[in-house]
């Protein structure tokens, strides 16, 4: 008799961990949910602590990044990693791919692609999203470039580069019509920022528009 696969998730929206909580158990005997998650503390914890076969990991969690946990997370107790997600954020799953998650999909792809996604990862093969498997492999293909500021630029979360992308965008345009552009308050577009900021070693908006362009940052979708 099989063993089930025992899985792990890691989602900050209730909504989507109660959806994937009601996907694993429906799969019956053939998985087995260990546990869930909701930041990159919590995660690493659980991890640690619960051992999972499978991590199904989002990559935005309460504001940070989860790809800065995940060689932890790979370390903690030999689970392979999927990443679900909602970002199309080519460069950012490239990266996750990288650091050693085994498999990427969609947050709207269908249950039996998740469940199929988990099932492949578990046997030890790459599962990738099909709509971003060509980018994907062609950019994991290609030399890495050298680019010292890449370590920085990856613990942006997908919302942070967003708001890094508007702010090229908007050339100059007040904070009050960028946060209108995100559809969130000007105070909380500062607090951003300032977290951007710190991320990236700039002091303003002038020189995170530098930084941006310079890097490439000025194509960001959400």
């Amino acid at each position: 008799m099989n063993t089930a696969i025992r899985v792990m998730l890691v989602d900050d929206h209730k909504t989507m961990l109660w959806g994937l909580e009601k996907l694993i158990e429906g799969a019956g005997a053939e998985m087995q949910l260990v546990g869930t998650a909701h930041n990159n503390d919590t995660a690493l914890q659980q991890a640690a602590l619960l051992k999972p076969d499978v991590i199904v990991l989002d990559l935005d969690l309460e504001g940070r990044s989860s790809i800065e946990i995940l060689p932890q997370l790979l370390a903690a107790g030999g689970a392979r990693v999927i990443i679900l997600s909602g970002n199309r954020d080519q460069g950012l799953l490239t990266q996750a791919v990288r650091l050693g998650a085994r498999g990427v999909v969609g947050k709207e792809a269908p249950a039996e692609v998740v469940l199929n996604g988990i099932r492949s990862v578990h046997r030890g093969e790459m599962c990738l999203d099909p709509s971003l498997t060509s980018a994907l492999l062609g950019q994991l293909s290609a030399p890495a470039k050298a680019d010292p500021e890449a370590a920085r630029i990856a613990t942006l979360t997908p919302k942070e580069r967003k708001i890094v992308a508007v702010v090229v965008e908007g050339n100059g345009a007040p904070n009050k019509e960028l946060a209108s552009k995100l559809f969130i308050a000007e105070p909380t577009l500062r607090n951003n920022l300032t977290t951007i900021y710190q991320k990236l070693g700039v002091a303003n908006r002038l020189e995170l528009y530098v930084y941006a362009t310079r890097h490439g940052m000025t194509n960001v979708t959400a």
